[in-house]
């Protein structure tokens, strides 16, 4: 019925055109929360909100005492607003969904009603699914894949008048991973103190974010792929006596993910860099250094470290290991794939 996306939802919103229903759901609690934010703040003056703005947890209320709420007239204003939070947590038995039903095909026209379903989404074999996608503005909200969080982070910032260095944008994303609410709790302390117009560098991430920009596994990565054996180790003995800033697990998921793209670097060498770009899901200012890599490591070698990567990942669990602790069985892993 309504825009289903979550620029085009924030837009109507900002221009107060309201819908009667909407129904956020998904596995990124940053999309739902900021929508629910944008209509808490923005529907109802603060005056307003004493009478007209109801904010309930789905486990507390049933579907007659929402439906109830939803029916009353505003008071003193043209609309009222009901958020539903945790909406996961709604009873939706037979007889309680039915009355959702009933109020979807008929939605009261002063009232606002909103709901936030985390942690994934409705039944889609169900009718109170299949209603609120006919009805109701839906969106949901999905994790983005970690070679997404850069540019999503400069996307961001951009918006707000701010720029980011390139590296800067992907220690970002290696240090906070694809939570978004991370992500951009990290970027309003970054833009604290800056104006409009300034950009972020590796410095601010060093001393905002509290990731060493020379001791950190995106860095890691880099200095193996030029093979760069005195610079990856002073890396992981850091990792080893700080192994709060580089656990072991993080450095095998970051090395399995890099050599994975100079594998298959290699089996698109004919590519433009903007191809292998896109191939790689990586910022095309990066490429040169997969491009290098892949003249630095054969196919055989390739093969042989992930055989490396999984016996090590095996002994960090455990697995044929006589009490080495992971310091030691990280400085051991890049050793051997270096030689």
């Amino acid at each position: 019925m309504a825009a289903d996306t979550f620029e085009n939802i924030l837009a109507d919103i900002k221009k107060r055109k309201f819908a009667p229903v909407y129904f956020f759901c998904g596995d990124e609690a940053y999309f739902i929360d900021t929508l629910t934010d944008l209509l808490e703040a923005n529907v109802l003056n603060d005056m307003e909100k004493a009478f007209n703005q109801t904010i309930a947890y789905g486990k507390d209320l049933s579907a007659r005492q929402i439906l109830e709420i939803c029916g009353r007239l505003p008071m003193m204003a043209e609309k009222q607003v009901v958020i539903i939070k945790e909406a996961q947590a709604l009873s939706l038995k037979e007889d309680e969904e039915q009355q959702y039903l009933r109020y979807l095909k008929n939605p009261v026209a002063s009232t606002v009603l909103v709901f936030a379903w985390k942690h994934g989404t409705p039944d889609g074999r169900k009718s109170f699914g299949k209603e609120m996608k006919k009805v109701g503005v839906y969106f949901e909200g999905k994790k983005l894949y970690e070679d997404k969080i850069a540019a999503w982070a400069r996307s961001w910032l951009s918006a707000r008048k701010y720029k980011i260095d390139e590296q800067a944008s992907e220690l970002l994303a290696e240090s906070t991973g694809n939570d978004l609410s991370k992500v951009t709790n990290e970027l309003e302390k970054l833009i604290i103190n800056k104006q409009p117009g300034a950009t972020i560098t590796l410095d601010d991430i060093e001393t905002g974010v509290g990731v060493s920009k020379e001791f950190n596994v995106f860095e890691l990565s880099n200095a193996m792929g030029y093979k760069n054996k005195t610079k990856a180790l002073q890396i992981v003995n850091y990792f080893a006596i700080n192994p709060k800033n580089g656990p072991l697990v993080l450095v095998l998921g970051t090395l399995q993910g890099f050599f994975s793209k100079i594998y298959l670097g290699h089996q698109n060498k004919s590519a433009t860099d903007a191809q292998l770009a896109s191939v790689l899901k990586v910022n095309p200012f990066f490429v040169k250094d997969y491009k290098a890599a892949v003249k630095n490591y054969s196919v055989e070698k390739l093969e042989q470290i992930f055989y490396l990567l999984e016996e090590y990942d095996l002994r960090s669990k455990g697995v044929n290991n006589s009490g080495t602790d992971h310091g030691e069985l990280m400085k051991e892993m890049v050793f051997k794939i270096l030689n």
